[in-house]
């Protein structure tokens, strides 16, 4: 991150609905508050994978001259089905989660569902999903995401949503997660992805996760009917605590993030009761 702070900055934010904002504040609402933003985009949605949440940010960021993009990957048991067919693609549009399109002119798209496999998906998850390949796929897309930013010199910060490393969406459904795993990277631990771990930098990651540092700070982030998204409270604290010292750094920011707790703390209850 540069050293020069900046008035004013185009901020491109990218993830899946942990980091969108229904039905209650995340941390890139808060974000989008305390700074004086030029343009703010959010590009999460619900149910994409790693390589959309990539791909959208990057795109998004094509637009403005001098973006800052954050983006908050997710776990890699998520596959993000490209489908170009015109009657499949018909069919898919009725579904719950519709196809995902980078161009709204087009009728293609990417069929995100999270880590949940219906209809078509499943014989693919029977037959050919592998959580190795998957974790590899997202490194690489890491190392590409990296790359991309610093050839165009874009400020860029990524986020994880959960300890991505170590654990997949299917467990922490069930809401178990350990201290220990927060840490850990047992999911590279393969030679398929010894390949390209080295070449990462993970100096610039915050690789516990928005669940994670909900774990480590005793935090409620599970709840039986909204699963692992952690309500508001937890997202601001992480914006407090993780995301605003690091965007501090060049955005010259607008409000106290104080002004905003009580807001916080109000819409943590719709968590509560979810």
């Amino acid at each position: 991150m540069s050293s020069i702070k900046s008035k004013s900055r185009d901020v491109i934010i990218g993830g899946s609905s942990i980091t969108d904002s229904n039905p209650w504040p995340t941390w890139a609402s808060w974000v989008m508050k305390r700074y004086a933003l030029s343009n703010f985009v959010n590009t999460s949605v619900k149910g994409i994978g790693n390589e959309v949440i990539l791909l959208k940010a990057i795109q998004q960021a094509k637009k403005y001259a001098n973006p800052v993009v954050i983006v908050q990957l997710t776990n890699v048991d998520k596959w993000d089905w490209h489908v170009e067919h015109p009657d499949l693609a018909e069919k898919i549009s009725h579904e719950r989660h519709p196809l995902t399109k980078l161009d709204s002119a087009e009728s293609s798209g990417f069929w995100s569902t999270g880590s949940h496999f219906p209809l078509w998906k499943q014989h693919y998850k029977e037959n050919y999903f592998s959580i190795t390949y998957q974790m590899y796929h997202t490194l690489m897309l890491i190392h590409w995401f990296q790359l991309c930013c610093k050839a165009n010199q874009w400020e860029h910060y990524i986020l994880f949503d959960s300890p991505i490393l170590s654990v997949i969406e299917q467990q922490l459904n069930t809401g178990q997660l350990t201290l220990e795993q927060c840490f850990e990277q047992q999911l590279t631990d393969n030679a398929l992805c010894k390949v390209l771990v080295d070449n990462i930098d993970f100096s610039e990651i915050y690789c516990p996760g928005l669940i994670g540092y909900a774990k480590v700070n005793n935090l409620d982030w599970y709840s039986t009917s909204a699963k692992g998204h952690p309500g508001s409270l937890v997202h601001y604290l992480f914006a407090q605590d993780v995301v605003i010292p690091v965007l501090d750094k060049i955005i010259l920011p607008d409000q106290d993030l104080e002004n905003f707790r009580q807001e916080a703390t109000i819409m943590q209850r719709i968590f509560d009761n979810y």
